[in-house]
């Protein structure tokens, strides 16, 4: 895997330093190394200096993040018997009661399955107001027999938005998410959707209780910032902008400055009982 390339930009006490000028939040295959998301992300432009630091970061950084994680078939949630919360178990079970009851016995009292998987890469959209991913997915409804293929009751489309909101939290930039947007369609016929319309409400009330606790547990993870040990980050602030949100700090040494660059300077690999002495001439007398 390497590194793709993207835009972010870090000022320091109000003055932009191109540490990296092409930040990208993303890892591609070598097999595909000439394959690039296009960047249309807009330039940040950092006009606060009331922190020691700050870091910008656009669009274009979520969105090629998002994209790496499509890529390797991560965006997908597969929930299988008592994995599915009881509340949906017993509400997706009333909804196709109609097609349950026409199943063999062996098959009625199977485990459900509920999966979820993306069908694009998610776009984000940074705003004044906030901060949005848009994401469109397939959703399969289905009972797993024992040693029997599973019986497939629905298969329908899901367009979602979020809300998200970033916090910078110790050492690591963290998201949670909300629902905010929710529609379901069937990928059958018109008629199968209208029968949808009544389950889009109490779906969307499960997936709030049942799914996206598990979706914001592992998103709290977030992306760690390598500082070193003994700086941390105090009075973080985020800012939202159109296009980009900025994220400012001061910075708390819990260590003196010194103890920290030497502590983290790089090794010195010269012997140390090499004679510092020039070699001696080799030109004749």
């Amino acid at each position: 895997m390497v590194p793709g390339t993207g835009c972010g930009n870090i000022w320091v006490l109000g003055h932009k330093l191109t540490l990296i000028p092409q930040l990208q939040g993303a890892f591609f295959p070598l097999a595909e190394g000439n394959w690039s998301l296009p960047n249309r992300a807009v330039e940040p432009q950092l006009q606060e200096e009331e922190r020691m630091v700050y870091v910008a970061f656009s669009e274009f950084f979520f969105d090629s993040a998002m994209e790496s994680y499509f890529r390797a078939g991560a965006l997908q949630l597969s929930l299988v018997g008592d994995k599915v919360p009881h509340d949906l178990d017993m509400l997706l079970r009333a909804t196709y009661f109609g097609s349950i009851v026409l199943l063999s016995p062996a098959v009625i009292d199977s485990p459900l399955k509920l999966e979820l998987r993306v069908l694009a890469p998610p776009r984000c959209t940074i705003k004044p107001s906030g901060t949005t991913v848009s994401v469109t997915a397939s959703v399969t409804i289905a009972l797993v027999p024992s040693d029997q293929p599973e019986v497939q009751l629905s298969s329908m489309t899901m367009d979602a938005r979020f809300s998200a909101k970033m916090a910078l939290r110790g050492k690591a930039l963290r998201t949670q998410l909300d629902l905010r947007r929710f529609r379901i369609y069937s990928n059958q016929s018109a008629l199968e959707s209208l029968a949808l319309i009544p389950l889009q409400a109490p779906l969307k009330t499960m997936l709030q209780i049942g799914v996206m606790p598990m979706l914001n547990e592992r998103m709290w993870r977030g992306v760690q910032i390598p500082l070193p040990e003994g700086i941390n980050f105090v009075r973080e602030v985020v800012t939202n902008h159109a296009g980009f949100l900025t994220i400012g700090a001061d910075l708390h040494f819990a260590k003196g400055l010194r103890e920290v660059i030497e502590k983290n300077r790089p090794a010195d690999t010269r012997d140390p009982w090499a004679s510092s002495a020039p070699p001696p001439s080799t030109t004749a007398a």
